[in-house]
């Protein structure tokens, strides 16, 4: 390329050159320049410094263009120091304005990342069998209520012998205690006309003292009659005799008369005294008499009864309580059967569905998981920090937590630190998943279902210490 070829000039949209030169103008809005092909072109530096304002829109340069505005008395212009200042004071404050709070925060004990989180609870079937009812309605995010009946497990083939076992040993215990009930009634009928008898024996023997005592009065009477006329025949014979007139064997056969009179006297006094012993002895409930010591016959059978059923009613009090003992095992043994062929399986707590194991039909062992729900009553928020923040936190220390969208802070603590150690395993969503930090904390949040049903996910920023309280 030759010398005059580099030397061609370039051409500018919207320049106007001297109007003696052959231009040709670009469209509006574009323009290129090319090197003037001489140093005069470039010369009139006011040309074109109207058309860069014309293009770019140079206020300064249309002020200067125009007429300058009449001055007012109540308005002087600033000097450039003076703006120069306000426009730096004015840069800032907005500066101060944008960057306060990333400042503040940059200053703040918090998290790197958090993620609110929940326990699930697992629910196991208690036996093997077989899902007969429930979770047809249920699928996976449904809310369920505390106590609500999630599904039955039937097992068939349960063992029922020993309730069998169980059955037949008390029902041979209740018939031996209905024989020996049986026997102590007869046994206490008997009592019952023996000692209507006795007391009929007793009634007629106390008749029958009390006639032989007014027997042995009369008696009585009677001889001391003949006693006492023995003794007037006796004083008459002795004064016959005393004078000559009498006969000495008048007088002996007298004095027999008395003898005899005396002695049937005190025979029938004697009869008197042993029919009252008897009569006191009777009163006394106590027997004697010619053929027997201290009672008749029949009392002494009803002592028998008596000791007959004092035995048989400490027999059947063992055997009440053996009963009782049987029935208990039966009643266990019940229990435990009800336990191995049929389980009602209820929610622990309330939450929602968070996954589903089985369905209705499926054979089950027992141990194994069929429902497991997300407690949505106790939520806890789980932070990644970095291990500077981890060594100043401490368990119970204050913390609130904000969730991603910007809502107010919400109060709660810190109840676990598990650092670079195992974490719980039983949470929806688990530790392991924030993977920015491998330092953890675990903060209980107080009210947080007011920011909605169940937010497990939700993510948001900690902050601790003094400053989140």
């Amino acid at each position: 390329m030759t010398s005059k070829a580099r030397a061609q000039p370039r051409k500018m949209t919207n320049v106007q050159p001297d109007q003696g030169k052959d231009t040709q103008p670009l469209p509006a809005g574009r323009f290129t320049y090319n090197q003037p092909a001489s140093a005069s072109a470039l010369t009139d530096a006011g040309a074109l410094q109207t058309m860069l304002a014309k293009e770019f829109g140079n206020e300064e340069h249309e002020k200067t263009l125009s007429p300058p505005p009449t001055p007012s008395r109540f308005s002087q212009p600033l000097s450039p120091m003076w703006s120069r200042g306000l426009k730096t004071i004015a840069g800032l404050a907005i500066l101060l304005t944008v960057g306060w709070m990333p400042m503040q925060r940059l200053f703040q004990v918090s998290s790197v990342e958090a993620v609110v989180n929940a326990q699930i609870v697992t629910i196991r079937a208690p036996i093997g069998g077989v899902v007969a009812e429930g979770l047809e309605g249920l699928r996976v995010g449904s809310t369920i209520p505390a106590g609500w009946q999630l599904a039955t497990v039937v097992n068939a083939r349960a063992d029922h012998n020993a309730i069998e076992r169980a059955s037949e040993e008390l029902g041979a215990a209740r018939e031996e205690q209905d024989a020996l009930a049986s026997r102590i009634e007869r046994l206490a009928e008997l009592r019952t006309g023996i000692s209507k008898r006795v007391e009929t024996y007793r009634t007629d023997r106390k008749n029958r003292v009390a006639a032989k005592i007014a027997e042995v009065d009369a008696e009585l009477s009677g001889a001391e009659a003949v006693l006492s006329r023995a003794e007037a025949e006796f004083q008459r014979q002795s004064s016959l005799a005393a004078s000559g007139a009498g006969a000495r064997t008048s007088q002996e056969n007298a004095r027999r008369d008395l003898d005899v009179a005396t002695a049937a006297l005190n025979q029938a006094k004697a009869r008197k005294a042993a029919f009252a012993v008897e009569a006191e002895a009777l009163a006394q409930s106590r027997f004697f008499g010619d053929g027997y010591d201290d009672e008749p016959r029949s009392a002494q059978r009803l002592d028998d009864i008596a000791e007959t059923m004092a035995t048989l009613e400490a027999d059947k009090a063992r055997l009440d309580a053996r009963v009782t003992r049987l029935q208990q095992g039966l009643d266990r043994e019940q229990s435990q059967f009800e336990l191995a062929s049929n389980a009602t399986l209820t929610a622990p707590t309330a939450g929602q569905v968070w996954e589903l194991f089985t369905a209705p039909g499926e054979q089950v062992v027992a141990g194994q998981p069929l429902v497991s729900v997300l407690d949505c009553s106790k939520l806890l928020v789980t932070a990644a920090v970095t291990e500077a923040v981890y060594n100043t936190l401490s368990v119970g220390m204050p913390a609130n937590f904000t969730f991603r969208d910007g809502t107010h802070a919400l109060p709660g603590k810190v109840v676990q630190l598990s650092g670079v150690s195992s974490a719980a395993s039983n949470f929806a969503i688990l530790p392991s998943a924030l993977t920015k930090e491998a330092y953890r904390a675990l903060v209980a949040v107080e009210g947080m279902q007011q920011e909605g049903s169940c937010p497990v996910g939700r993510t948001g920023r900690v902050v601790f210490g003094e400053a989140a309280s």
